[in-house]
């Protein structure tokens, strides 16, 4: 258990992930590790099992006003994986684990970050929050690419994907699903909470978002909501999921390139160990696009941590561009 409050500092694992195992204790009754000091970077760490008093125990504790990086870095059966990130901070996440996480009392997360400047996530992986989010973010900006949310078919996770004050919120080349036993019926929440930030806009392209929960809605998002674009995504549920709820109008969407299909059309999509968002044999070209909506888009996730080049040429709907 440890407090840092030196700025300006790199910790990483060698030769392999360090991992921390709290077995009762914590750093100031809060987290296995708490951050004070600013611009901090974490490579090749695993945190696991933090409970504190208070229910609220994080692997990681963010209380500075700098940057934060996460790299190559697990968060496992935590009551919170990371809490914390208010203020002017910045936090990054890249090709790191969240599993497992949370009190199960709705209020702990995989993760959670405050009103921070900015939340980038990158080639990530979170899965089976208990009953709090897989991602919950209050962050002025918020990108995420390339990274899975994935209930599985045991998972109680509330919401997906969690930005409860709004803000700027870009998804591009994500997989999510939402599975039977989630505690929450919406994959995807803004705005729940109030539209805090001057700004409010979420836009998603090229995601893949299966729920095999029965009914319930793709997003939920306010009448306020300045504005919402979908781009080349395909929404596949059971049992009819509406695509938004919450107030906004579906007719106020700018939407171009997005398919609207049944989960049972991707059978490996709640698979935790090996997740497959491909659909069912032979049925990806009925996901062709007449364009190339983002020629930006160049890399897809075929598996979590796992980039690959796009070919050129024709794009089809959803994260995934070929076959595995």
């Amino acid at each position: 258990m440890a407090t840092w409050s030196v700025s300006n500092l790199t910790i990483c694992g060698i030769g392999g992930r360090a991992r921390l195992f709290a077995d009762g204790k914590s750093a100031q009754g809060k987290a296995i590790w708490v951050i004070a000091g600013s611009n901090i970077t974490i490579d090749g760490l695993e945190f696991h099992d933090a409970k504190v008093t208070d229910q609220n125990g994080a692997g990681i504790r963010a209380e500075h006003g700098g940057s934060l990086v996460i790299r190559n870095s697990g968060f496992f059966d935590n009551e919170n994986g990371i809490l914390g990130g208010d203020g002017s901070s910045t936090v990054t996440i890249d090709r790191s684990e969240f599993a497992r996480n949370g009190y199960g009392d709705g209020y702990s997360h995989n993760i959670y970050i405050g009103q921070a400047a900015r939340l980038t996530v990158t080639s990530s992986y979170f899965h089976e929050a208990k009953i709090g989010h897989n991602l919950k973010s209050r962050a002025m900006e918020t990108h995420i690419e390339n990274s899975y949310f994935m209930d599985g078919p045991n998972g109680t996770s509330s919401y997906l994907v969690d930005f409860p004050n709004g803000g700027k919120v870009y998804m591009r080349g994500n997989l999510f699903h939402k599975g039977p036993n989630a505690d929450n019926s919406t994959a995807i929440s803004y705005g729940a909470e109030g539209l805090n930030w001057s700004s409010n806009t979420l836009e998603m392209m090229h995601n893949t978002v299966v729920i095999t929960r029965s009914g319930g809605a793709f997003i939920g998002a306010p009448g306020n909501t300045q504005s919402l674009k979908l781009t080349a995504n395909i929404f596949a549920g059971t049992n009819n999921p509406a695509l938004i709820t919450g107030g906004f109008s579906i007719g106020n969407i700018v939407q171009r390139d997005n398919f609207i299909d049944l989960a049972s059309k991707f059978p490996g999509a709640s698979n935790i160990a090996t997740p497959n968002f491909l659909p069912s044999s032979g049925l990806l070209p009925q996901f062709s696009l007449s364009s190339e909506p983002d020629p930006t888009y160049t890399v897809d996730a075929p598996h979590p941590f796992t980039l690959r080049t796009i070919p050129s040429g024709n794009r089809v709907g959803g994260a995934l561009q070929m076959a595995l």
